[in-house]
């Protein structure tokens, strides 16, 4: 997504509103079919290889922990683009859900199988919210698969050559 499109998201993303609530609505957690990651989430905003798989996670039912949300604003505030305008839509068809406290220290339980492969406090924010709503983790990075943490993960895309 370019710099000067900030005010107007891309068309993909008006596909993932049909027969969604309007503005304003209450989501409940409550039969989430997926939680998303930071890394799936921007794989939609930025049209990037898996962002069809998202958009059809967030038409079933999905939700989101407000710390991976604070992830991908920090990425769009480091491209000069506006959260506020490209989070809203989106924010608008998923559930987002507190950090709280019970998955505060979920997440610092996931650390020992975690750390080795790198995944993050906002990865292991995601899966403790996985683990919380009983979901799935959609996630767009491939070293969650070396990870087993209870949660079913969701790979978005497939391993690059040179990852591999």
């Amino acid at each position: 997504m370019k710099e000067e499109d900030a005010d107007n998201p891309p068309d993909h993303l008006g596909d993932v509103s049909e027969d969604q609530p309007s503005r304003g609505t209450t989501r409940s957690a409550q039969g989430t079919k997926a939680t998303l990651d930071a890394s799936a989430l921007a794989a939609l905003l930025f049209d990037e290889a898996g962002a069809e798989t998202v958009a059809d996670r967030i038409a079933d039912g999905a939700a989101i922990s407000t710390v991976n949300i604070s992830e991908v604003a920090k990425v769009l505030i480091d491209r000069h683009l506006d959260p506020d305008t490209l989070l809203a839509p989106v924010c608008d068809q998923l559930t987002v859900e507190p950090f709280t406290l019970a998955d505060a220290l979920s997440a610092a339980t996931l650390y020992p199988q975690t750390a080795r492969a790198g995944l993050s406090l906002g990865d292991q924010a995601c899966l403790a919210l996985a683990q919380r709503l009983e979901a799935p983790a959609v996630t767009a990075e491939h070293a969650w698969s070396e990870v087993d943490v209870g949660v079913e993960v969701e790979i978005i895309r497939r391993r690059r050559q040179r990852d591999q």
